[in-house]
């Protein structure tokens, strides 16, 4: 590996205004730089927010905020095992630069249930990813080396409902999103799905005080599968540029389309009791909880298996079914 050092610089400033009683606003300026090497990379970010009340009751609001990160990601584009790296600005790798809009509503309705819904967009330029064959495994070589770089954005719509009084309370979100990205030299240069591109996206929590004594909670959360590539047929072929007599077959791939599968969808269901004790100088909680309550098996990564008569199968791999915890804490 190559030992890499930077410095980052950064100071915001910002400003409250209000104009009225219905209309605010919200202007600051992010200056940033990073060193990297002999490079230096400066960035000036301005943000912007805003409110206006229709009611006593429902308002709403606009943002605009332009974003550097010197940090990048590199994912593994293929089935297999989940590699996420993080690696940082170099002097040949330039940052990260993102513009986001949104636009949103909210309204607080009776029993002081209040609702929101809020539009995005945001637009990405210099993205990384690994060139087509390379990935995170079978090579010494210097990261750099194995990457292109692309654009991409993100768009989506986000609902949610909260209830903070009562006995009862919790909240329940709902997002339906698109993520994609467009390398040159990947996918024959046209858009595709981002790894993480996730279209369905719903979290449900509850929380009920049965007394000062006891309070139960649960959480479920579902989201409808990530985005991978799949081979659709595999061939012996011969992978070399050396062709000889002696030359071994192996099975090549052949992908149509990145990112053109979708896994398995993700829920889970988490339940927790507390059991409250207090006195006048101290008080103890017992806590009992279960992850995964039904025993979801959630697809962790996908995998072929080869088959006795050279068939192959897909298969998955699940970690974490159901599991029951139960912890103790004492205040005074």
């Amino acid at each position: 590996s190559v030992q890499q050092y930077g410095h980052e610089h950064w100071v915001y400033f910002e400003d409250d205004w209000e104009v009225s009683n219905r209309l605010k606003f919200n202007i600051g300026i992010h200056f940033s730089g990073f060193k990297a090497s002999q490079e230096w990379y400066p960035s000036i970010q301005p943000r912007f927010s805003s409110r206006y009340m229709l009611t006593e009751n429902s308002s709403i609001k606009a943002s605009y905020s332009s974003m550097t990160q010197f940090l990048h990601l590199l994912t593994n584009p293929t089935i297999g095992l989940p590699t996420d790296l993080w690696v940082p600005v170099t002097d040949r790798v330039a940052p990260e630069y993102s513009n986001q809009f949104a636009l949103g509503y909210a309204q607080t309705l009776e029993k002081g249930i209040q609702f929101s819904v809020e539009a995005y967009y945001k637009d990405m330029r210099n993205l990384i990813a690994y060139k087509e064959g390379v990935s995170f495994f079978g090579s010494d070589e210097d990261w750099q080396n194995k990457i292109t770089v692309g654009n991409g954005n993100s768009y989506g719509l986000e609902l949610l409902v909260e209830k903070k009084m009562g006995k009862t309370s919790g909240w329940i979100g709902y997002t339906l999103s698109w993520s994609n990205r467009q390398f040159d030299s990947l996918n024959f240069g046209n858009p595709y799905p981002y790894i993480y591109d996730r279209r369905h996206d719903i979290g449900l929590a509850i929380t009920h005080k049965f007394n000062e004594k006891v309070d139960i909670g649960l959480v479920w959360v579902f989201g409808s599968g990530y985005a991978t590539t799949l081979a659709q047929q595999t061939y012996l072929g011969v992978n070399s540029l050396s062709i000889g007599p002696n030359t071994p077959y192996e099975p090549i791939e052949h992908i149509e389309a990145r990112n053109d599968y979708r896994m398995p969808a993700y829920h889970r269901l988490d339940i927790g009791v507390n059991l409250h004790k207090k006195k006048e100088k101290w008080e103890s909680t017992w806590s009992f909880g279960l992850y995964n309550a039904y025993s979801r098996q959630n697809a962790f990564y996908l995998f072929f298996e080869e088959g006795d008569n050279g068939t192959r199968t897909l298969n998955q791999l699940s970690l974490f079914p159901i599991l029951p915890s139960v912890s103790y804490s004492f205040k005074f």
